[in-house]
């Protein structure tokens, strides 16, 4: 059996969901897809993924109001939020009924892997899509920490503020060009910065306090 985490996908389009299992099965093993709400439960119970990715609409139905009941049936399972609607007050219901993450679907791949990353190291995840809207939503007991990137993410904004490009970088510290965007989507997120180059100029600034 594979040692990889699990992930179940709930989303009502067909493509949608198909699209979504194509870009994860590099690092995830899907374990299901589901088009039905109905179906969302009875699928968690039986497959218990490490992670559900779950559509906030199925048609006229919101998964919302659902998110306790999925939490309560499969406490173990991170539920991941993804939607089109970039709504501050919806990401708060979200977050208050218990799920991990909430995504946007114009997010770009890699920010979905961080969001499920996240969620499977027990911290939650908004997307800075909507951070720029409303306060940042954090449940774990160390948001208030300062951000402190690590040794790979150190070499990387090393490298971007000496003029590498992205995928120089990869190449010089051993990572794909997803790879660094992960790490790069990582610590913008901590940090609510909307932009590689905001994050470039964060580190240049303090670069001297991470050395060593």
């Amino acid at each position: 059996m594979s040692d990889r985490p699990t992930v179940l996908i709930a989303d009502d389009h067909p493509i949608v969901a198909v699209g979504l299992a194509s870009a994860l099965k590099e690092w995830y093993d899907v374990v299901g897809v589901v088009h039905d709400l109905d179906r969302v439960r009875p699928e968690l119970t039986r497959l218990a993924p490490n992670v559900m990715l779950l559509d906030l609409s199925f048609g006229v139905r919101s998964s919302l109001k659902l998110v306790k009941e999925f939490r309560r049936v499969a406490p173990a399972t991170r539920i991941v939020i993804l939607t089109v609607h970039v709504e501050p007050s919806l990401a708060d219901v979200a977050m208050m009924s218990g799920a991990s993450g909430f995504i946007v679907k114009e997010s770009a791949p890699a920010e979905l892997r961080v969001a499920i990353e996240e969620a499977l190291a027990g911290r939650t995840y908004v997307t800075p899509l909507l951070r720029r809207e409303a306060p940042r939503v954090r449940a774990d007991t160390h948001s208030d920490a300062p951000v402190q990137p690590t040794t790979i993410e150190c070499r990387i904004l090393d490298l971007l503020v000496t003029g590498h490009s992205q995928a120089g970088a990869g190449e010089q510290v051993g990572l794909s060009l997803k790879g660094v965007h992960y790490h790069l989507l990582k610590l913008r997120s901590a940090l609510g910065l909307g932009t590689t180059a905001q994050l470039v100029r964060w580190y240049e600034s303090r670069r001297g306090s991470f050395e060593g």
